[in-house]
């Protein structure tokens, strides 16, 4: 009697899994996808994503200044280096 029970708990429980599981597998975020309300949305979402990327360009292209002007006076060390060795070697 009480395996029969058990079996009978245990069966309603893969069988409300089940279901809900199929559920679960349908067409996720259908709500948001159609109509205006989803295309609002991606816009919305498209229009800080392009912010964003444009504000880490914006940073990059500082970054990229910096690292040339740095790499100029390296340069330029370098040449008055390379003048001042050449000119003792003579």
């Amino acid at each position: 009697m009480l395996f029969k029970s058990i079996q009978r708990v245990s069966s309603r429980g893969l069988r409300m899994t089940k279901r809900f599981t199929s559920y679960q597998t349908g067409a996720e975020g259908a709500t948001a996808q159609s109509g205006s309300f989803g295309q609002k949305e991606k816009a919305i979402e498209n229009q800080w994503a392009r912010a964003h990327d444009a504000d880490k360009i914006k940073l990059l292209h500082e970054a990229l200044a910096k690292q040339e002007k740095e790499t100029a006076a390296l340069k330029k060390d370098l040449e008055a280096l390379q003048k001042k060795h050449t000119e003792s070697k003579k």
